[in-house]
């Protein structure tokens, strides 16, 4: 049995960067695959850029409203033909073997219906290698994760870029929460990974794009709708803890942003025995404290050093 792709690219103001990941999709070596552009209302020239390439394979839908991310991914997931579905945002881009690899996997594991490889993370044109919970042993090679919430626990091994899933998935674990326009990946994860196992690969085969001024969750709606993770902590300890990490990581993100009264009301869902001592400092920790802290995270990162809390 062959393995047939639908490739769902979301598109809005990638202009500077959607060239470079559309010939990355072209120039796979396995070639049974569609690619379903979803342009959110670019104000650019990104669609211009889209149509250039001039490929059968290329179908291109237009939202007549700016929808978000969510709703681009989902209006792909509803157009695609093909049951296994591969995510790519405009700005990233995949090494030439991804579709082949992951076409492997799911002839390896064909029982499994969410498939990614390893990514590599692009600042500024330093590449970085994120670290993962996978044991030592598991390099190079096809696993199958059973408990997701254990090995992502911190740094995430995968990310929407490297992400296939089968079209049954969404039947069951719903699809992408429109509602949410920050962090909808995590609300999926937590979803899809409590019914089902990761086939992963583990070598970084997608490259991501960070710190991109026009990144497409920064489009029209301007206020960060943050999902309701409180919903899933019915879960095991694990998905708690999990989840814990995340509410962490929000408060985090809302006080960088002086967004005080959010981030208290956030504060309270905390559990604080799933985080860690640092983590329970850094929670408490007034703006002054903090920021210097993710200042100094950065300059590090830059460096291919990774400090964190967990």
């Amino acid at each position: 049995m062959d393995v047939y792709f639908s490739v769902v690219i979301p598109l809005y103001n990638k202009e500077a960067y959607v060239a470079k990941t559309l010939n990355s999709v072209l120039n796979q070596t396995y070639r049974n695959f569609e690619v379903i552009i979803v342009n959110d209302c670019s104000t650019d020239n990104s669609l211009d850029v889209v149509k250039a390439a001039r490929d059968h394979r290329i179908k291109i839908i237009e939202h007549s409203e700016n929808k978000g991310l969510s709703a681009s991914r989902n209006t792909g997931i509803n157009a695609a033909t093909h049951l296994y579905i591969a995510f790519l945002d405009a700005d990233d881009y995949w090494d030439s073997t991804y579709l082949e690899t992951i076409r492997n996997l799911v002839k390896e594991y064909p029982e499994e219906s969410v498939f990614a490889t390893h990514y590599r993370e692009n600042y500024n044109d330093k590449f970085f290698f994120p670290k993962s919970k996978l044991p030592s042993n598991t390099k190079v090679k096809s696993v199958v994760i059973n408990d997701f919430f254990k090995i992502n626990l911190g740094r995430l091994i995968l990310t929407q870029s490297c992400i296939v899933v089968h079209k049954s998935v969404f039947k069951k674990t719903g699809y992408y929460n429109e509602d949410v326009t920050f962090a909808e990946d995590i609300d999926f994860y937590i979803r899809c990974f409590s019914d089902y196992n990761l086939a992963f690969h583990t070598q970084h085969l997608c490259t991501i794009l960070c710190h991109d001024p026009n990144s497409i969750t920064r489009n029209s709606n301007s206020k960060k709708i943050y999902p309701k993770l409180e919903e899933y902590l019915s879960g095991s300890d694990r998905q708690k803890k999990f989840i814990n990490f995340y509410f962490y990581c929000f408060c985090q993100k809302l006080k960088g942003e002086r967004k005080f009264e959010e981030m208290k009301i956030l504060r309270k869902k905390i559990d604080l025995k799933f985080l860690n001592f640092t983590q329970r400092i850094l929670l408490l920790s007034p703006l002054f404290v903090y920021r210097p802290v993710v200042v100094f995270k950065k300059i590090l990162k830059s460096f291919g050093i990774e400090l964190n809390s967990y």
